[in-house]
């Protein structure tokens, strides 16, 4: 009986059990960023994506979110995550590609998906399958997910007009990666200069022309009051796609509840950067135009000379590394299929009618 009474007298003064709950510390995943958040576009994700998981957690789930710099630089991230000296990690694949070759194709490359081929390949085609391959085949103790648009770059700010492709011979870019390789094929020089010394090394005479961030950061780097010409496409880089990288035992400690709440969010902030980015993308463009930068279209035999070669390196890359060759056959594979499953149901083409015959189109077998 006194054992019972005992009892009893330790369930009375416990707090009740909402109390319990709200007392409980939160789970918090430091997550180091590549781009600040002050960035648009690249960075300002990043703050949404914790605002989400925050809501979505009743603020039970948090990232603690770092700015570059902050104790971890963005070349760094990956190597911390896998080790558990930080949580988590929100950046991009190209950082990797020194030591992944594979991973610029899940990050953006010459040529490469827009931004809704994207997100359809990652969630109806193999993409989501093939990332987390690429991690787990080098060792890396990560879980990746796509988290976020970054947008399409332009195709670089130029002191001098590209009227051909034999205005590429000689020129000093700033372009790195395989879209820098491709622009070397074809006879210019790249030249390595940090994104915060690009106004100089253009006052300098250093380069002739470079390739930064998308049009929405470019405008805010004082470029447009330098140089005024901007090429388009961003052919080296049709989208730019962020990541979101935990620890995998980190990742595995989290409950079910936790994990779909964070992948809840990154599906969600996909889907609303792939409807915001392009706009504002387009609307940096528009705001370049009227501060007096030229907006212009690359050649068409400039843009073929870029793509013949970028066919070629690609070949060459994926002859030197099996896993960039599957990633890259998969996804001109799910391209090829997607357009085809396009082209099915758009109307038939129809020849002129005749005086008072219905033109209405026909759907195509």
């Amino acid at each position: 009986m006194r054992a019972r009474a005992l009892a009893l007298l330790a369930l009375l003064l416990l707090p009740p059990l909402g109390a319990r709950a709200e007392a409980a510390e939160p789970v918090t995943l430091v997550t180091p960023l590549a781009y600040g958040t002050h960035m648009p576009g690249l960075g300002e994700p990043a703050s949404s994506l914790a605002k989400l998981i925050e809501e979505r957690s009743g603020g039970a789930l948090l990232l603690d979110l770092k700015q570059p710099g902050d104790g971890t630089k963005p070349q760094e991230i990956l190597d911390k995550v896998a080790s558990g000296s930080v949580d988590a990690g929100f950046t991009t694949a190209s950082y990797w590609s020194a030591k992944l070759p594979a991973a610029a194709l899940f990050s953006g490359f010459p040529f490469g998906p827009d931004a809704k081929t994207y997100l359809d390949w990652f969630e109806t085609g193999n993409g989501r399958k093939l990332y987390q391959e690429m991690y787990d085949h080098a060792g890396l103790k990560v879980h990746v997910m796509p988290c976020a648009f970054g947008g399409a770059e332009a195709g670089g700010w130029f002191v001098k007009e590209i009227k051909s492709k034999e205005d590429i011979k000689g020129l000093r870019m700033r372009i790195f990666g395989l879209g820098g390789r491709v622009m070397a094929r074809l006879g210019a020089t790249t030249v390595l200069v940090p994104g915060g010394d690009v106004v100089a090394a253009f006052a300098k005479g250093q380069i002739d022309a470079a390739e930064l961030y998308p049009p929405a950061v470019d405008a805010e780097l004082g470029l447009k009051d330098k140089i005024k010409l901007i090429y388009v496409p961003g052919w080296h880089q049709p989208e730019t796609v962020l990541e979101l990288i935990l620890n995998k035992d980190r990742w595995e400690a989290l409950s079910d509840h936790q994990r779909g709440l964070i992948e809840g969010a990154c599906l969600a902030t996909l889907q609303a950067t792939l409807e915001g980015s392009a706009k504002l993308q387009a609307d940096a463009l528009a705001t370049l135009a009227k501060d007096g930068v030229r907006v212009e279209n690359w050649p068409e035999d400039g843009l073929a000379a870029l793509r013949q070669a970028w066919m070629a390196i690609a070949k060459e890359e994926g002859d030197q590394d099996y896993f960039f060759k599957a990633v890259i056959d998969d996804i001109e594979k799910f391209r090829a299929k997607s357009a085809q499953g396009a082209s099915q149901v758009q109307p038939a083409p129809t020849a002129s009618p005749a005086p008072n015959v219905s033109a209405e189109p026909k759907a195509a077998p």
